[in-house]
């Protein structure tokens, strides 16, 4: 439907043409009669037209026509601006004529002369010979008529002169009104001030001219021999004029060079050079079109063709420009002959007029561009402006001097482009450097500030096992691993983002137009995704992956530094986790501020000296109340600061490296405790949490047996708390690891269910033994009925599945009882216990029993047993 549309529409607009030039023709054609029919009511209503010449001397008509002829062929040519203004000399035989020729050897001899002209020397079309010659007829007829009204018959002077000056006045002045009003013809109006100007203009000028006519007549009328004085005198300036005309014609052309030297000069790429070199050239040639066709330029520049039309510029695409170069026999003569072709309007050759009329062109030179000796392409002109006359051989040279500035300018635009080029792309992989990214990412926050856009991301990503490579396959392979890196992320990333290269195995992602951090991501994880496969490197199959930080504006800033900062910060945040997508978040700052730098030094030593300690939060049975285990939560035990908590660390940890440690010692703290609780008769199991790094961990199943023989703990005091986003992670991988950890008999459970991307199917397939709700909704649970509903699914569901369900904080004992209310099994939060060390939980417990089992248990609605464990 939109192609029949654009169709219609084309149709329309060549219908909607087609009418206004009929329009315009028949006001032209409206024009003529009238004129025709103002000539001759002037001769038939003005009986003085029979007067005789007042001169002795009598022309026939012919000598008229000669005159005439003469007159309207030897024309001044004036250059105004881009128009050639033509001054004839046709009032020089009509004051002539009006001294020594009849009325109607005067009248017949101007209409046939200049109709002659017209047709044959001017070839002009016909309607323009039609409407030309009505106007010499009726402003033939016009002086004829003012000249009998004014001239009494007498002899030649005063009163005479001044007749003949107002017959020129008049018809020079009617030949202005009537142009005028044909050329509003085509424009549709009339504008009174350019008519005026017009008038006066063209009253003046025929004044002047005819009295080199009306000097002419006089002298010849005392004596017929001072004609060949006056014809002379006549001939000198002509021939004076045509050489100051030529002259001051040069002085232009070499000023125009000039200038249009400077304007070339200081264009620094190639389109705006093309558009300098066709403007200036169409300025200079005075034409109303001007072509560059480039079909065998160096460097980055494909074929193509630029045009500068009256109604501007248009360019032409490769696959147009392949049928010209193929097909076109004058463009197949410039490059076979090496030189230029004029085609001038009264050419016969037919391949020219062919290439004119398919072209829309009166005439056209068409000169060879050279860069290094070599033709690179072709630069034409066409259609000079009016009709005074053609190019010639000095168009041609002159066209050829424009070009030959024309090849030199564009040897110095493609440099600057290449080197342009070069300082904004990477030379290895061909993408956008750092410094172009830089630009790009200020525009789209600009964009975001004005509000054209509602944000964007930038994206950093890092190489995992690229040194390897390198190290093992040497440089040239890295590189060739990077040149396919860099084609992986272009094909992933499309038209919708900017990929650059960094430097070394740094890449670097803008999207723009983006607001949700969902879809940055899914963009980034989606260029993780394609390095997922081997890639063969003359004949070696190697593995890399990525790690990729995100930062988005107005997000997380908007500043250019502080972004890429951000997402630096992202990415070492991912690889510390073992690759993949890291959102930016607050958290992650912290861990890279310099003023923390000194923290990793100390963390690794706490971790290897045992300065990471496991406190605990217990977890209640929702139908008893009675303490079924506890969650084991990370302090660092600081010798200066004393007990810090998870934030302050935990962000440290997995921008260098430390998750893994850390999770073995988060566990062979949690076990030591439980061993003790065993010991002393208390059956609570413990709950830690695990990293998704650990999950990409081969050995972390061997790790876990390793450490719960170590303390001598049954597998299923142990419970392993798996984020639901690591769960549902298409690997197999981590769903082998989490069937070993099943099969040593250490339960499962998800963290923070509901907050990622569930998947059933993984929930049916994998041993998970308790699902933990998490305290964003048990915080909404009695003032969101959709978070009541949700919640009530998540029960249903997993006791469908058999699964355990606990609520994590449960802040007082209005949520205690609605969890209870909806089936929930266990409860863990501050309306049972803050965080306690894990030495100090049995006191706890033995307080929280014998409340439980007093009077007033802490049952829904009762109170919480005291506790002074410190946060």
């Amino acid at each position: 439907m939109t192609g029949s549309r654009a169709v219609d529409r084309k149709g329309a607009s060549r219908r909607g043409l087609s009418a206004l030039r009929t329009a315009r023709a028949t006001r032209i054609v409206g024009l003529i009669v009238l004129l025709i029919g103002l000539g001759v009511a002037l001769l038939v209503y003005t009986p003085a037209l029979t007067n005789k010449a007042p001169g002795p001397t009598h022309l026939p008509w012919w000598a008229m026509v000669l005159m005439f002829g003469v007159s309207e062929m030897v024309v001044l040519h004036i250059q105004i601006r881009r128009e050639a203004q033509t001054v004839s000399l046709s009032e020089i035989p009509l004051v002539v004529g009006l001294f020594m020729a009849g009325p109607v050897g005067l009248l017949l001899g101007r209409v046939v002369g200049s109709f002659l002209i017209f047709v044959f020397h001017r070839r002009q079309t016909p309607i323009k010979v039609a409407f030309n010659t009505a106007l010499v007829f009726s402003s033939g007829a016009l002086a004829l008529t003012i000249w009998s009204l004014a001239f009494n018959g007498e002899e030649a002077g005063p009163a005479a002169w001044a007749a003949a000056f107002a017959a020129l006045i008049a018809a020079g002045s009617f030949d202005a009104t009537i142009t005028t009003m044909a050329i509003a013809c085509y424009e549709g109006r009339i504008k009174l001030s350019r008519m005026a100007r017009e008038v006066a203009s063209a009253g003046t000028l025929a004044a002047a001219v005819g009295t080199v006519g009306l000097v002419a007549a006089t002298a010849v009328t005392y004596d017929v021999r001072s004609a060949f004085l006056v014809e002379a005198a006549g001939a000198l300036l002509l021939l004076g004029y045509r050489a100051y005309a030529s002259l001051r014609e040069r002085h232009e052309s070499l000023e125009q060079l000039y200038h249009f030297s400077e304007v070339v000069s200081g264009a620094h790429d190639v389109d705006t050079v093309l558009r300098s070199v066709l403007g200036q050239a169409r300025q200079l040639l005075r034409s109303d079109r001007a072509e560059f066709l480039a079909f065998d330029f160096p460097g980055s520049l494909a074929p193509h063709r630029m045009s500068l039309l009256p109604e501007g510029v248009r360019r032409d695409g490769v696959a147009e420009v392949g049928t010209t170069i193929d097909t076109d026999p004058v463009v197949a003569r410039v490059r076979r002959e090496r030189r230029s072709v004029l085609l001038a309007r009264a050419t016969k050759d037919t391949a020219e007029r062919a290439y004119l009329a398919e072209h829309g062109l009166r005439e056209a030179i068409v000169v060879p561009l050279h860069m290094d000796g070599v033709i690179v392409g072709t630069l034409s002109v066409g259609n000079r402006l009016g009709e005074v006359r053609g190019f010639d051989a000095g168009d041609v040279r002159l066209l050829e001097t424009v070009a030959n500035h024309a090849g030199v300018a564009l040897k110095s635009g493609s440099l600057i482009a290449r080197l342009s080029h070069e300082a904004h792309h990477d030379t290895l992989t061909g993408l956008p450097n750092r410094h172009l990214l830089q630009q790009e990412l200020d525009s789209a926050i600009a964009a975001v500030r004005m509000g054209t856009s509602v944000g964007c991301a930038v994206m950093i990503s890092d190489l995992n096992g690229f040194k390897e490579v390198n190290d093992t396959l040497g440089h040239q392979h890295g590189d060739h691993l990077l040149r396919d890196v860099a084609r992986c992320f272009v094909e992933v990333a499309g038209s919708r983002a900017l990929v650059a290269r960094l430097g070394g195995d740094e890449f670097a992602v803008l999207l723009t137009d983006v607001a949700s951090p969902a879809e940055a991501q899914a963009l980034a994880q989606a260029m993780v995704d394609s390095l997922s496969e081997p890639m063969r490197l003359d004949g070696v199959s190697v593995e890399v992956s990525a790690s990729l930080g995100v930062a988005m504006a107005p997000l997380h800033g908007e500043d250019v530094s502080g972004l890429l900062k951000r997402a630096d910060v992202a990415m070492y945040a991912a690889k510390a986790n073992g690759g993949g997508v890291r959102l930016y978040d607050e958290g992650l700052q912290e861990a890279a501020n310099p003023s923390r730098l000194a923290v990793v030094g100390e963390l690794r030593a706490a971790i290897k000296d045992g300065g990471i300690e496991a406190w605990v939060q217990p977890k209640a049975s929702l139908i008893d109340g009675a303490i079924v285990g506890v969650e084991a939560l990370a302090r660092w035990r600081h010798p200066v600061d004393g007990v810090r908590g998870p934030h302050e660390f935990l962000p440290v940890a997995e921008a260098n490296g430390m998750i893994g440690p850390l999770t073995e010692a988060m566990l062979d703290s949690a076990l030591s405790s439980c061993a003790a609780w065993l010991r002393r008769g208390i059956q609570a199991g413990i709950a830690v949490n695990v990293s998704p790094r650990s999950l990409k961990d081969a050995a972390f199943a061997d790790t876990i047996s390793a450490v719960l023989a170590r303390h001598e703990v049954p597998a299923h005091m142990l419970t392993l708390e798996i984020t639901e986003t690591s769960l549902m992670a298409d690997s197999p991988q981590a769903i082998d690891l989490l069937v070993q950890l099943g099969a040593l008999g250490v339960r499962l459970s998800i963290d923070d269910f509901g907050t990622g991307y569930s998947s059933l199917a993984y929930l049916r397939r994998l041993p998970v033994n308790e699902v933990k709700i998490d305290r964003e909704f048990t915080s909404r649970i009695n003032s969101d009925p959709r978070v009541l509903m949700i919640v009530r699914s998540v029960a249903d569901l997993a006791r469908n599945m058999g699964m355990d369900t606990v609520a994590e904080g449960v802040e007082d004992a209005e949520i205690y009882t609605t969890l209870r209310g909806l089936g929930i099994g266990q409860a863990q939060g501050f309306h049972l216990s803050k965080p306690m060390p894990a030495s100090e939980f049995p006191a706890w417990l033995d307080r929280y029993n014998e409340e439980l089992a007093g009077p007033c248990p802490v049952l829904p609605g009762g109170r919480r047993p005291r506790t002074t464990a410190a946060v």
